[in-house]
């Protein structure tokens, strides 16, 4: 048995390791969790986790299994603190500023995250969590990778492993922009929206909204303070990304 500490989206979470494989699996979280090691400061403490390995059992459904369970158990420790929505997230390495793509599961936001993430700093490819002046609480959980051979389990891989460039250590959300897939386009379409229905798209994907202050008021006046949240239909990554950057660094 052994333990390890992950930290991201403000919050700690200690983690137990066991079973016969306790040392491949542990070897396999460091790699794969390899950005949430290290503390961050302003945290709090979310309910433990224990997670093991036997000899009968496959290394990746587990992991992808357990990086499901770090992701609830953290958004349960920040309800009522932070604005949460299910979205990737990449910072402007120059200013930090942050652009936030909203999806529901399994619409391109690991894959966007990947090849923002080149370029620009890796925040999350999950969740988006910020309080109300905007600074985000990064969450550098691996990113959960389709192989080519997918049959139902991802595979569990670091940024650092993919590459990808560092968060900003002052990162804060500067704009939304709700992403939708359509094959048949060639080129990407861009669509701004107005505060309301930007309110009206964004709560479908929020986590524990209800359980914030004043929640629709406070939402509301944020977006209203920063550039129009925007609706990217596009067909592939690769297209969308100068329209996202774009969308990030316009002044």
């Amino acid at each position: 048995m052994t333990s390890l500490d992950l930290h991201g989206l403000g919050v700690r979470v200690h983690v137990t390791v066991s079973g016969s494989r306790v040392d491949e699996l542990t070897d396999a979280l460091r790699t794969a969790w390899s950005r949430c090691l290290v503390p961050r400061g302003s945290e709090i403490d979310a309910p433990p986790l224990t997670v093991s390995l036997e000899a009968d059992e496959d290394l990746a459904p587990r992991l992808q299994r357990f990086t499901q369970d770090v992701t609830q158990t953290a958004i349960q420790a920040q309800r009522g603190r932070l604005f949460m929505f299910h979205a990737g997230a990449v910072t402007d390495p120059r200013t930090g500023a942050a652009l936030a793509y909203v999806a529901p599961g399994g619409t391109g936001k690991t894959t966007l995250s990947g090849v923002l993430g080149r370029t620009h700093g890796y925040v999350t490819d999950e969740t988006v969590g910020f309080n109300l002046d905007g600074r985000i609480m990064p969450y550098e959980k691996p990113l959960s990778i389709r192989p080519p051979d997918f049959t139902g389990v991802k595979i569990e891989t670091s940024p650092d492993e993919l590459g990808l460039a560092r968060v900003h250590p002052d990162a804060r959300l500067r704009r939304f922009v709700l992403i939708r897939r359509d094959e048949s386009l060639t080129t990407p379409t861009v669509e701004p929206l107005g505060v309301l229905d930007a309110i009206v798209q964004l709560t479908s994907e929020s986590s524990s909204l209800s359980s914030l202050g004043t929640p629709l008021h406070s939402l509301a006046a944020f977006l209203d303070a920063r550039p129009p949240t925007l609706l990217v239909t596009y067909a592939e990554a690769e297209s969308a990304r100068d329209v996202l950057v774009e969308a990030l660094e316009e002044t």
